[in-house]
């Protein structure tokens, strides 16, 4: 794999087929999935209407009920003290025809009468209170039961008057209803029957004691779909709130409906494996069969690329067409043949700088000879001098003070002429002032002492301080230009320019002397101070005719920029 474009390739391919249909099958199962939910929701809140016109439409059934109930009752009298048995007979024949859960007649304030008039086997726990709204326009309320269940049960005024009885009726609120509210939905989903935050009916296999989705907290039921784990499986749940909570119990009929997003990933993601499965096998060979031409170019590239590394530099790349591994054969040639020039230059240039360095060496044995020479004829010599003074003067001395004492004198003044011969010496070999203050500095010092009219331009000015080695060679090359001038130019004014430009050294020495063809070949003074340019990977180039003067331009090239310290001038 790390050797082959074409299994690279292959592989990035099959990579990308496969990622863009996981992409696209994420993306369309996140579509899907959205949509399927959005639409379970719609059918949750749909069939959550339909319990509560169902719950509505039991509770409008039984008022009415009730109602037909009391008025058959009271236009019979049977609610007369003295017709008693004939009330309780009365409610039994109702009983078996409305089948009712509960049948009974209670006090104006909903307590039973002293002697209980009531048929059905429910008993209430606790008697119902009674609201002006019951005798006004009575709705059903959810009502505990002794046998521990719940029923919807609606109380209606039996006669007119606040003290007229009244009569209480209702059906059982538990799992029978809650299947009768399923088959309604067509047996889609599960119904739940709350009440009294606890579940009293509904259509689950093991049905939980806490309504599934209220609040641990506050026993709240969501009014809107969420989704929660119901026997196992994600459900959207929703309860809608039912009955009067006035001497009753808040009450609530729910509906749970299975989420679609879980089947529909697991289907989802069989058919992703299978996309993928194909994509990665029609990729495959798909692309062994195109990137195999591709390939085969590249190759040979390869291969000629290897001989010229071998140093095979005849060796050419070639490729037919005009695709792009065409066009990189042929930039692959043209830096074929740049390198091949580009070496022969190398070569000729470590060539050039060999004689070059043979010369600095030479010159350099040369000034050392010259030195020696000095050192022996001039110096040496008035040492001898000098020592053989002082004999004569020792000598003198035992004879005649008086003419020891102008012996002395006069070594003395040869002793002060060594010592400005040893300082010329010293400062030919290397200025200290070069050292101490800078380039500037010693070529001012040196301008000054000319037998001429000396100029010296700095920019910037003051000159920063560079690199002993740069100030070093500019210095020496500077010298040398100006002893040719003075030797071979017959200058009367010269003009010392350094500039410091970015990451260069520029050094100019331009006279008004007599000038000279600067076609011709370079030696001597020339060609030392262009051994001593290139010797620091500058360059040196000179601009001169007859009688128009010369200027002699270097540039060395600076480690890095030198941070300027002064203004430009």
């Amino acid at each position: 794999m790390r050797s082959s474009l074409l299994l690279k390739t292959l592989a990035a391919l099959v990579v990308v087929l496969v990622g863009s249909s996981a992409l696209t099958a994420y993306l369309e199962s996140r579509l899907s999935r959205r949509a399927l939910h959005e639409q379970a929701r719609r059918v949750t809140v749909s069939n959550l209407r339909v319990l509560t016109q169902a719950y509505g439409a039991r509770e409008r059934s039984l008022v009415g009920a009730l109602r037909n109930i009391s008025q058959s009752l009271s236009t019979e009298g049977l609610i007369r003290p003295d017709r008693l048995n004939d009330l309780i007979q009365g409610l039994g024949g109702v009983y078996r025809n409305v089948d009712m859960d509960i049948l009974q007649v209670a006090g104006p304030d909903g307590r039973p009468r002293e002697t209980a008039v009531k048929v059905g086997d429910v008993t209430l726990i606790r008697p119902p209170v009674v609201t002006p709204s019951d005798r006004r326009a009575p709705t059903s309320r959810l009502l505990a039961t002794t046998d521990g269940g719940w029923v919807q049960a609606v109380i209606v005024p039996v006669g007119p008057g606040a003290d007229a009885p009244v009569l209480i009726g209702g059906y059982r609120f538990d799992d029978a209803f809650a299947y009768s509210l399923r088959r309604q939905l067509g047996d889609v989903g599960h119904v739940v029957l709350v009440a009294d935050h606890r579940v009293v009916g509904s259509t689950l296999v093991e049905p939980p004691a806490s309504p599934p989705a209220a609040d641990p907290g506050t026993g709240s039921l969501p009014t809107t779909p969420v989704v929660i784990p119901v026997e196992g499986v994600d459900n959207l749940v929703a309860y809608h709130q039912v009955g009067s909570a006035t001497g009753g119990a808040v009450g609530a009929v729910g509906v749970s409906l299975t989420d679609p997003d879980g089947p529909l990933d697991r289907s989802l993601a069989r058919n992703r494996i299978v996309a993928a499965a194909l994509l990665a096998a029609v990729a495959l060979v798909v692309g062994w069969l195109s990137f195999r031409a591709l390939v085969r170019p590249l190759e040979r590239l390869t291969s000629t690329a290897g001989r010229i590394a071998g140093g095979d530099l005849e060796a050419s790349f070639t490729a037919n067409g005009t695709d792009e591994v065409a066009v990189l054969a042929r930039a692959l040639e043209r830096m074929r043949m740049e390198v091949r020039a580009q070496l022969d230059l190398i070569a000729h240039q470590a060539a050039d700088l060999q004689d070059s360095s043979q010369r600095i060496v030479a010159a350099q044995d040369a000034e050392r000879h010259r030195l020696a020479r000095d050192l022996h004829d001039g110096i040496q010599q008035h040492l001898v001098v000098l020592r053989m003074g002082f004999g004569m003067a020792t000598e003198a001395a035992e004879r005649s003070p008086a003419t020891a004492h102008a012996s002395l004198a006069e070594l003395s003044a040869e002793l002060d002429a060594v010592i400005e011969r040893l300082r010329e010496v010293s400062h030919d070999l290397y200025p200290s002032i070069l050292v101490d203050r800078g380039l500037a500095a010693a070529l001012r010092s040196c301008l000054g002492r000319l037998p001429l009219s000396a100029l010296l331009v700095c920019v910037p000015d003051p000159l920063p301080r560079l690199p002993a080695e740069i100030e070093s060679g500019a210095y020496f090359l500077v010298g040398e230009a100006l002893a040719n001038a003075l030797k071979h130019a017959g200058a009367a004014e010269i003009t010392v320019r350094l500039e410091v430009a970015g990451t260069w050294l520029v050094v100019e020495v331009s006279d008004d002397g007599r000038g000279f063809a600067a076609t011709q070949a370079r030696n001597g003074g020339l060609l030392h101070m262009d051994d001593r340019a290139r010797s620091f990977g500058g360059r040196l180039s000179i601009e001169s005719a007859p009688a128009a003067g010369t200027v002699v331009r270097a540039t060395f090239p600076l480690r890095e920029a030198v941070e300027l310290a002064g203004p430009t001038t």
